[in-house]
C-alpha cells in the first residue's frame, strides 16, 4: 500500500471499516461507479485491498489469541465458580461445560426406542444427587 496516493489509500481504510461505496465516493469526491470499479476484481485496488484486509485480520487475530491466552484461568474460575450457584441449571450447564472441554464432547447419541425408564434430563440427574447426598448426610 505504500506506493498507493492517499485518495487510494483512504478508500481502502474506509472499505475496510465497512463505509458503503457511496460514503466512500462522497468523501474522495468521486462517481460511486468509480469506487466501485476500483475494489472490484481486476480493480486498481482489488489485490491491494485485500493485502489489507488480510494484514490487518491477521493482527486482529493473533491480539484475539493473546488477550485469550491471558484470561484463561479467569474464564476457567469463572465457570467453576458458577458451579456454587443457586440454581441447578447453571450448575448443570457449568459441569457439563467442564467436562465436555476436559474429556470431549460425547461422539455418540444413544437413542432409546420405547420408554425404558431412564430419564436423563438434568432435573431428574440433580434429583437423583440430592437424594443421593441426603442418604449420606443423615446416614
Amino acid at each position: 500500500m505504500a506506493n498507493l496516493n492517499k485518495k487510494y489509500k483512504k478508500a481502502i481504510e474506509m472499505k475496510y471499516d465497512g463505509e458503503s461505496y457511496e460514503t466512500i465516493a462522497k468523501f474522495l469526491k468521486v462517481a460511486v461507479a468509480t469506487v466501485k470499479d476500483w475494489f472490484w476484481k481486476g480493480g486498481i485496488l482489488y489485490d491491494h485491498y485485500q493485502e489489507y484486509s488480510d494484514l490487518l485480520n491477521e493482527t486482529k487475530t493473533e491480539v484475539a489469541k493473546e488477550t485469550i491466552s491471558k484470561n484463561l484461568d479467569i474464564a476457567a474460575q469463572m465457570i467453576v465458580g458458577l458451579m456454587g450457584s443457586d440454581k441447578d441449571e447453571i450448575k448443570f450447564k457449568a459441569a457439563k461445560e467442564i467436562l465436555d472441554r476436559e474429556l470431549g464432547k460425547p461422539k455418540e447419541t444413544i437413542q432409546h426406542e420405547g420408554n425404558v425408564g431412564l430419564d436423563f434430563s438434568y432435573e431428574h440427574i440433580l434429583k437423583k444427587a440430592r437424594q443421593q447426598k441426603q442418604k449420606t448426610d443423615s446416614g
